[in-house]
């Protein structure tokens, strides 16, 4: 399970927004910044795969110069 820092989570934040306009605040309240978690959020909302949400998160995350391992 892999956690963000709050810091890390507030600058993704705008970007999942903007590319996952059916996320609400609750749904990202809910993933506890688990990365696992907002994958799934995503997936349920868009009715997209898990491979494409991951995309979606790990472009966040590059976006904001966080380095995924």
């Amino acid at each position: 399970m892999n956690v963000l820092s709050a810091e890390v989570f507030a600058k993704i934040v705008p970007g999942l927004k903007a590319r996952c306009p059916r996320l609400t605040e609750l749904d990202l309240f809910e993933t506890q910044h688990r990365i696992d978690l907002i994958v799934a959020k995503i997936q349920n909302r868009h009715w997209i795969s898990r491979v494409e949400a991951r995309r979606i998160v790990l472009e966040q995350l590059a976006g904001a110069g966080v380095q995924v391992v």
